[in-house]
């Protein structure tokens, strides 16, 4: 953005300091460049339109003394002829930092220092060399040059966030101190915090996860990171992170569909539910068949293990609908009901296993509990937390293998429910989306079985309903464990 005042400004410099030429750059916010402005003192072949911008991540004399000055914040000297950006200039050079600096607004507010640009002198007059008044000279103009680079980049800061305001996705740009530099009204709308520019992500974070993308954030290699944000409202988004050149960061929040469609989550339930009501009426059709004859004493036994297996089904069968009934309020944005009270988990461990004798029939199953274990929990939710993560194992790791279910203590207060299998493992990339991010599966896991991605999310719910974490541990090829680490104790048991 060229500027007038900026090009009379380099006159007074270059009279002030008695240079033949001297230079204004603006330091790009996004690409870590210098942008030149203005410049005066070009021989009679050159202008503005000869100066490219110039990456201060080069090798060269000019770009190293750039970086110098705006990592020291104080001018740098050079006793030889430089080439700045094409333009070939006498010597010998200052480079000049150009810092803006203001005073805290508020009492906890940190005062504000950063550089903004650079202002490169050439030629001083006479041949001699630059001295302690010229410097001193040169930081006082380079405040003036702070002050009018600020401004215009305020008015292009306006235009970023007329563009902002126009976009119906969420979008913030976060700073290399994690404050909150440009956003639009979908984001305060995301994050129900008004106002969002200047604040950390630390202020305006719910339950710490920007946090945890920031951290992915700057883990990644990609400089990319997404995750499930859950808003205040229960509303789930999609929200993308991107590291810009300079380590700033943009985030974009995008409403997440709970699933990819209606039909694949009807036909996943219609699946699930085909299993235990084939069991069920097996069973009353052989219990009907044998009503029908004459009943023999030893025929007694066999009635009431087919009809207890019925019970166990018909459970089976209420909680996965209840589970259904559910996904589709965390799909409408609304809280998980608990229905708290005191139980042996051990009792959850027993009827999972019952239910699910039929699918792990081809695994060699080894449970590692106590024989009991009482907690508060709503018992049906939690029996879905060991649902889940056993039909994963079964479905993802080979007939033969060993499947462990394990209940145990891992500190005073807490109870760990955890399940772990040998199967095809899940990529390091992928550990922090499942559970997260609803109809996402790995290529590995849809390679393998069918699936919708929806028992994670929702195993992930009801474990943080309950006031915990859920965990996952893998490795490609070699298995993976699955954990919920919930308090013993709940509000309101």
């Amino acid at each position: 953005m060229r500027s007038m005042i900026l090009d009379r400004f380099c006159e007074k410099v270059a009279q002030i300091v008695q240079t033949e030429g001297a230079a204004c750059f603006a330091l790009g916010a996004a690409d870590n460049r210098l942008h030149p402005q203005a410049v005066v003192g070009l021989d009679d072949d050159s202008s503005i339109e000869d100066l490219d911008q110039v990456d201060i991540d080069d090798s060269g004399p000019f770009s190293s003394a750039v970086s110098e000055a705006l990592a020291d914040q104080k001018p740098v000297m050079l006793s030889d002829a430089v080439t700045i950006s094409r333009v070939e200039v006498p010597p010998p050079v200052m480079v000049m930092p150009i810092v803006w600096e203001r005073e805290a607004l508020e009492p906890d507010e940190e005062p504000v220092k950063r550089p903004v640009g650079v202002l490169a002198l050439w030629g001083k007059r006479g041949g001699a060399a630059y001295d302690e008044d010229d410097y001193k000279l040169a930081s006082t103009l380079s405040n003036q040059a702070a002050a009018l680079l600020v401004e215009e980049q305020l008015e292009e800061f306006e235009d970023i966030q007329a563009a902002f305001a126009t976009v119906p996705v969420g979008l913030m740009l976060i700073s290399k101190e994690n404050a909150v530099t440009v956003s639009n009204a979908a984001a305060t709308q995301v994050v129900q915090v008004d106002p969002l520019t200047g604040r950390s992500v630390s202020d305006i974070d719910y339950r710490g996860q920007l946090s945890r993308l920031m951290e992915d954030l700057h883990a990644s290699e990609s400089g990319n990171a997404t995750i499930a944000f859950i808003a205040v409202d229960n509303e789930t988004y999609t929200t993308s992170a991107q590291l810009t050149q300079d380590g700033q960061a943009i985030l974009a929040f995008t409403q997440s569909p709970f699933s990819t469609s209606a039909e694949e989550l009807t036909g996943q339930v219609a699946h699930e539910l085909r299993t235990p009501l084939t069991v069920i009426q097996g069973n009353l059709q052989t219990i009907e068949i044998m009503l029908e004859g004459d009943l023999q004493a030893e025929d007694a036994e066999i009635v009431r293990e087919f009809t207890g297996t019925a019970l166990v089904q018909s459970q089976r069968m209420y909680r996965l609908i209840d589970e259904t009934l559910n996904i589709s309020r965390i799909h409408a944005g609304k809280e998980l009901e608990l229905d708290i009270a005191e139980f042996d988990l051990m009792d959850a461990v027993d009827q999972i296993m019952a239910e699910l004798g039929d699918r792990l029939l081809g695994h060699n199953v080894v449970v590692e509990a106590p024989e009991s274990f009482m907690i508060d929990g709503d018992q049906g939710k939690l029996v879905s937390i060991f649902d889940n993560y056993l039909k994963n194992a079964s479905k993802y790791a080979d007939p033969g293998t060993t499947i462990w279910v394990r209940v145990y203590e891992p500190e005073p207060g807490l109870v760990a429910m955890e399940v772990q299998d040998e199967g095809i493992g899940i990529p390091p990339d992928a550990l922090g989306r499942i559970g997260n991010e609803a109809g996402f599966r790995t290529e590995l896991s849809k390679k393998q079985a069918g699936g919708i991605g929806l028992g994670m999310v929702y195993t992930r719910r009801v474990t943080e309903a309950h006031g915990g974490q859920m965990e996952i541990l893998s490795e490609v090829g070699k298995g993976s464990i699955f954990r919920s680490v919930i308090p013993t104790s709940q509000p309101g048991a």
